[in-house]
């Protein structure tokens, strides 16, 4: 291994190539930077659903299996397993590893995500480990959490404890855990006090095409992968409970929401909302009129199309939530708007104020520059070398 090329084998639950939703645009990002810096990785995945991969900018080895049901992961509540990682306890990915192991001989294995920390007793005292944390998971259930019927919070809390007990265990069985905000990394050093724990920021490889005009005087965005529930969740609450509110203030505008799970939102038939479903190319979508919508009310870790909405130049409204680890306050890179009438008022302002706006886009220009491809991959990179030396001989 050369000093500044280690070996790195990736795991991750899901295809990172072709990238869709914030989980896998976030490690696309961090693997296009990692080959441009001249780091060998490889990734085993699973296999995406109806997708092609062919094209991938890096090697990429799919397993053709699919996570568990949550009917058939029932059982591990009599265990310490949390049901989010027994669903991707699987035969199939543990012998990609493995094969992987013999064929790359990585020098350092990253871990994308807690789902896959249960092959740190696989690969204990073999391999240095680095545990790639986009959510502190425990914080993210109990959030969403909060926002169910007393049954279901009930059951969402138990489970965040028995995530945040394995968080714990996850954190100090790993050679470093590489957290995706420092909000994030203070929360898993209160945790695991005994863990290592750093910063690895999100990459951002933005490619600005040139965007196509969207219907709308303006055109307000929603982008997000709608088939994770927290995303989900917070597109609802715009349609119902913000757009109303902001049609108002502007009657000429349309709400456009695009991404998996797109289509079923809104009503059928609305003019005033338009659909695009999965999106190829989300670049496409940034019209330089729009004003980019991000309700979250239940989180952790960052906001990509945050970054993304930096990177194109459009100027955004965030809940304080969605902000969180990138925004230190209203105006910062972002207006905060936490109740439905703030955030419709808080769109509507920044679609009539050519000033505000232009001050937005240019902080959001200067934070994004921390995000950028070198940087993350030479901070990376001192991770990954970091968690080598400090492995055992």
């Amino acid at each position: 291994m050369g000093d500044n090329a280690p070996r790195v084998l990736v795991i991750a639950t899901r295809s990172p190539f072709p990238p869709g939703g914030g989980g896998s645009v976030a490690l696309h990002g961090l693997l296009q930077a990692l080959r441009a810096a001249g780091v060998a990785v490889r990734v085993v995945a699973l296999r995406p659903p109806a997708q092609t991969t062919r094209g991938s900018p890096y090697p990429l080895r799919l397993v053709d299996a699919t996570p568990r049901s949550w009917v058939g992961v029932v059982p591990s509540l009599a265990s310490g397993t949390p049901l989010a990682v027994a669903r991707y306890r699987l035969s199939e990915l543990a012998a990609a590893l493995e094969a992987e192991m013999t064929a790359f001989a990585p020098d350092v294995v990253h871990l994308e995500q807690l789902h896959l920390a249960w092959l740190l007793s696989r690969l204990a005292g073999r391999v240095p480990v680095v545990l790639r944390q986009q959510n502190v998971e425990s914080l993210l259930l109990a959030r969403f959490g909060g926002l169910f019927p007393p049954p279901l919070r009930f059951l969402a809390n138990y489970e965040s404890r028995r995530i945040r007990r394995y968080e714990r265990w996850a954190c100090e069985s790993a050679t470093v855990v590489a957290a995706i905000s420092e909000p994030d990394a203070a929360s898993f050093r209160a945790l695991a006090p005994r863990a290592r724990v750093e910063v690895l920021p999100a990459a951002i490889a933005f490619e600005c095409s040139r965007p196509q005009p969207l219907r709308g005087s303006p055109p307000f965005l929603c982008l997000g992968s709608f088939d994770w529930l927290p995303n989900r969740d917070g597109a609802r609450w715009l349609v119902r409970e913000v757009w109303p509110k902001l049609r108002l203030l502007a009657p000429r505008g349309v709400l456009h929401i695009a991404g998996p799970g797109s289509s079923s939102l809104g009503r059928a038939g609305d003019p005033s909302i338009e659909r695009h479903g999965r999106v190829q190319a989300a670049a496409s979508l940034y019209d330089p009129r729009a004003v980019v919508l991000i309700p979250l009310r239940a989180g952790s870790g960052v906001r990509m199309r945050l970054l993304e909405a930096w990177a194109a130049g459009v100027p955004a409204v965030v809940s304080p939530l969605a902000g969180e680890g990138l925004v230190t306050g209203n105006g910062d890179g972002a207006l905060v708007a936490g109740t439905a009438q703030e955030f419709a008022a808080a769109a509507a302002h920044l679609a009539e104020d050519p000033d505000l706006r232009r001050r937005i886009v240019e902080s959001g220009r200067a934070k994004v520059a921390d995000h950028d491809c070198d940087r993350v991959a030479t901070r990376a990179r001192q991770l990954y070398l970091q968690a080598i030396e400090a492995q055992p001989a």
